[in-house]
């Protein structure tokens, strides 16, 4: 038998054995996530070790839902309260108890404003935000993989980095501060149920008052494209290769 098969196969067997909930969060933290390589030299991707430590103790016992059956429900997926504990969910948004900040397209932002179109947003915890430019020091590449996103996004035409911009947002702008539940019209196909990216940065959704309108859709409730009437503070922010 060679070491491959030696190390993998043990693997294997230790993973059947692991609950549904926490095989499936396993798989879907390997399929989105940065990690491509699929060989022996790469094992730990065999392991649960994938999924966030907190995470793997969070689903209900009491509960059909698993991970693959609430993705599946895009669009009418349950309430996170309906599989996930309640002390994970109250502690996970307790890291937002000193701020949420999000990084921002600058075009975008204030073509649309600071919500999507349902007037929601995904915000981080400020402090692992803020990390995160300090691990990267802000290399465009980095920051896109820290956060899940395609590179491509980050450049324009010319190649070079396109303007992006902070928010920061107080604990007393945070309204309605909840558990993702994939519904949200920022969640796109990489979301995974339990508060965390694919990179295992947490997240939290809050809602952005109608007010909080960009130059193309001020018909969501505001009259007039006014950004000191968005919610949060801004922080330019420069990206570079």
């Amino acid at each position: 038998m060679s070491i491959g098969k030696a190390v993998i196969r043990p693997l294997k067997d230790a993973l059947d054995d692991m609950p549904v909930h926490v095989r499936q969060l396993s798989e879907m933290f390997r399929k989105h996530g940065q990690k491509q390589h699929r060989n022996t030299s790469d094992v730990q991707n065999l392991d649960s070790a994938d999924v966030v430590h907190p995470l793997q103790q969070a689903w209900r016992s009491d509960t059909d839902w698993t991970p693959d059956s609430v993705v599946s429900w895009k669009g009418e997926a349950p309430d996170p309260s309906d599989y996930l504990d309640s002390d994970y969910i109250s502690q996970h948004l307790a890291r937002f108890d000193d701020g949420a900040s999000r990084i921002y397209f600058s075009d975008s932002l204030h073509r649309y404003g600071p919500g999507q179109a349902d007037g929601s947003t995904f915000v981080f915890p400020t402090s692992e935000l803020q990390d995160i430019l300090d691990r990267t020091g802000g290399r465009a590449d980095d920051v896109a993989d820290a956060l899940g996103i395609d590179r491509k996004y980050f450049y324009g035409p010319d190649g070079n980095p396109v303007d992006v911009e902070i928010r920061h947002f107080d604990p007393s702008e945070l309204e309605n501060l909840r558990m993702p539940s994939g519904n949200e019209a920022g969640a796109n196909e990489n979301w995974i149920p339990g508060g965390y990216l694919p990179t295992g940065v947490p997240e939290a959704v809050m809602d952005v008052p109608g007010s909080a309108t960009g130059i193309g859709n001020l018909d969501r409730g505001g009259t007039d494209y006014n950004p000191g009437l968005w919610p949060g503070t801004a922080q330019s922010l420069t990206l570079h290769r």
